[in-house]
């Protein structure tokens, strides 16, 4: 019995000896790690673009290049073969562990055994606390990549692309998202690939002192080509910021955001203003304006420019008291985003009145008057 009584007791007993290493282990455990130190790799299926890729995983389509700049591979960033890896997110660092040699539990292989004094431990002298010092803040132009694409440029040169919309599925003088479409292109594009849309206003003539002439030319939507009917290529729109015609030109660029650093620039450069992105008489804050200085004349992306307006006689308002000398007042601010070698397009931050193209405008605080 009392054999028995032992067994009795001792078996629940090494059942939780048995059971109690497995709940420790599972409880110091490590958490699993977060995708973003694994990386994101997608494999590609039919109708992927880095467009897209990059609006599912970085927030926006138009950051489309920071996924291209880690598959350089890829000839054409506006179409990616089914099959193929593409780097979304790379991974992370990795903490590795190197391996230190275990010490000799019995010692040294030959020779005497010697004795070996304890050392005490150095003594560690505390250090002053310094504060960690923040760095300096990097401004950066706050505007939406959806906004900035769409910035447009001036060009003395009629912009060239390689078709146009031809029709619609539907009878239609205007395409919005999701419509199906015809396109006439001069040159053959694989159904998947994207193409950008673009509205051209021109010839342009500046109103300003500087005797330009040239060419807007601004995003206006996107369409994905689809697979050929009769011989013709059909696309499909994926977006438009307004209503694609006929007569808007179908290209393969498509613009992405860069963040735009604030680099107000060296004072004193002058240049006015040719015109705004749309047929506006007045442009204020929110709106694109195109100057008549490019890089050529030192500009640069960042560079902010202060736009003056007339004011007194010039102004329609009663004389100046300067006689024979128009005055001027600063009207908006605006910040420079895309440069080419003879002009420039610039954001109007700020704005206190409106204004029309002709103004002159200056980079840097320098009064004109």
């Amino acid at each position: 019995m009392r054999r028995s009584s032992l067994n009795r007791v001792a078996f629940p007993v090494l059942c939780m000896l048995i059971l109690l290493p497995v709940g420790a282990f599972a409880q110091q455990a490590p958490a699993e790690t977060a995708k973003s130190s694994e990386g994101i790799v997608h494999t590609v299926v039919a109708g992927d673009t880095l467009w897209d890729l990059s609006a599912k995983h970085l927030g926006s389509p138009w950051r489309w290049t920071e996924i291209w700049e880690r598959n350089r591979f890829l000839t054409n960033p506006h179409y990616i073969y089914p099959g193929i890896q593409v780097v979304i997110v790379p991974p992370g660092p990795r903490e590795i562990a190197l391996g230190q040699e275990p010490a000799s539990a019995s010692g040294p292989a030959s020779g005497p055994a010697e004795t070996v004094a304890a050392v005490a431990p150095p003594l560690e002298v505390a250090k002053p606390v310094v504060p960690p010092v923040s760095a300096p803040r990097v401004p950066y132009l706050d505007i939406k990549p959806a906004d900035f694409v769409r910035a447009g440029e001036f060009s003395k040169e009629a912009p060239k692309g390689i078709g146009n919309i031809q029709a619609g599925r539907e009878p239609k003088v205007a395409f919005v998202e999701g419509d199906q479409v015809y396109l006439v292109l001069r040159k053959e594009i694989p159904e998947g690939q994207l193409l950008g849309v673009y509205r051209v206003r021109g010839p342009i003539d500046s109103p300003g002192k500087r005797l330009v002439s040239g060419y807007v030319k601004y995003l206006i939507g996107v369409v994905q080509v689809g697979p050929k009917l009769g011989g013709q290529p059909t696309a499909r729109v994926r977006k438009s910021f307004e209503d694609l015609t006929r007569a808007d030109l179908v290209s393969e660029e498509i613009p992405a955001y860069t963040p735009v650093r604030i680099d107000p620039g060296a004072d004193g450069l002058r240049s006015s203003v040719i015109t705004g992105r749309l047929e506006n008489e007045q442009l204020a804050q929110g709106d694109f304006v195109y100057l008549d200085q490019g890089a050529s004349a030192g500009v640069a992306v960042g560079n902010v420019f202060h736009i003056y307006v007339p004011t007194g006689a010039a102004a329609g308002a009663a004389p100046t008291t300067v006689s024979g000398k128009v005055l001027y007042a600063p009207a908006s601010k605006a910040v420079v985003v895309r440069v080419s070698p003879d002009f420039s397009t610039a954001y109007v931050t700020t704005s206190m009145e409106s204004f029309s193209a002709g103004v002159p405008a200056m980079r840097g605080r320098i009064p004109l008057n």
